[in-house]
């Protein structure tokens, strides 16, 4: 199989970055409704949950290639030790 980063360039360079953009805001729409589905528990099961965060880390890391990927990390590691204080370990 082909690496995932070069299907991820190759996606973002054959569609365009303006269009990836819109399928990850499609993905995460997508993984919003079936987690309040989930929620309300109207027929829906964890595997359509567990197929939409596929569907959106793919996108993720699109994203990660089409902006600063290096600025991302920094901002998740900030964000992460300010969840560890909050959480007290």
């Amino acid at each position: 199989m082909v690496k995932a980063r070069l299907l991820y360039q190759k996606a973002i360079s054959q569609w365009g970055y303006q269009a990836q953009l819109g399928m990850a805001v499609e993905e995460c729409l997508e993984l919003v409704h079936a987690i309040m589905k989930f929620m309300r528990n109207d027929g829906w099961d964890a595997e359509n949950i567990e197929e939409e965060v596929a569907d959106v880390e793919i996108m993720m890391a699109q994203l990660r290639l089409i902006f600063n990927t290096n600025r991302i990390t920094k901002v998740k590691r900030k964000k992460l030790r300010r969840l560890q204080r909050r959480l007290g370990i």
